[in-house]
């Protein structure tokens, strides 16, 4: 496994808890990191199985502020957000314990962990971490996982959807991590063919045609 550690910070920041100004800002970033898109709102394309997962994977997981998917080199990629900076030796170090932590488990699970790709990039107060991994070996509960280890490393630094993180109804969010695991089981088998990317535009899920 390949674990890069060039690494921001963030904490996990409900989104309440931001200024309506520093939400635009992300939100803006977010439309100029992924431009040149295309929405891929109409009714009939949302049953495709690569806008399905995508959107699952944000619905899911509020932690995620982006996600998108690579058909050449078969990388799924999650971004999260940190507000605040974190030194580069601990970034390094924080690479190395999730590169090592998901190696481990999926050892235990008689999966494989073949590539991993840790990035991050400063923003103007705030800090994106890429974490890429191959669509054939992620499962939900690592990703699960990856996000739990965030979490306790970096705590309120963290950004977290406020909508997302607000499911009252704990059998209808587990219906939803069971629906992601069978998606992306699925696609082992019937590899995607588009390049797409989703992210969070104020209270909705929006994935794109790259």
């Amino acid at each position: 496994m390949s674990g890069r550690g060039d690494v921001p910070a963030r904490r996990s920041c409900s989104m309440d808890t931001l200024s309506i100004m520093e939400m635009a800002d992300m939100f803006d970033f977010l439309r100029r990191h992924f431009g040149g898109t295309r929405a891929v709102r109409h009714r009939t394309e949302q049953a495709r199985p690569g806008v399905q997962l995508l959107a699952s994977v944000l619905v899911c997981f509020p932690e995620i502020q982006a996600v998108s998917y690579e058909p050449h080199s078969g990388l799924l990629t999650m971004d999260f957000v940190l507000r605040g900076t974190v030194p580069e030796d601990e970034m390094e170090a924080f690479a190395e314990f999730l590169a090592e932590s998901i190696e481990t488990y999926q050892g235990l699970e008689g999966g494989m962990a073949s590539e991993m790709e840790f990035t991050y990039e400063h923003h103007e107060g705030l800090m994106m971490l890429h974490l890429a991994r191959r669509m054939d070996e992620v499962t939900e509960r690592e990703i699960g996982l990856t996000v739990q280890l965030l979490t306790d490393r970096f705590g309120e630094a963290l950004l977290v959807d406020a909508h997302g993180a607000d499911v009252p109804d704990a059998e209808f969010r587990q219906m939803q991590h069971d629906a992601l695991d069978r998606m992306l089981t699925a696609v082992r088998e019937m590899p995607l063919r588009d390049r797409l990317v989703g992210i969070r535009e104020r209270d909705q899920v929006v994935v794109y045609n790259r």
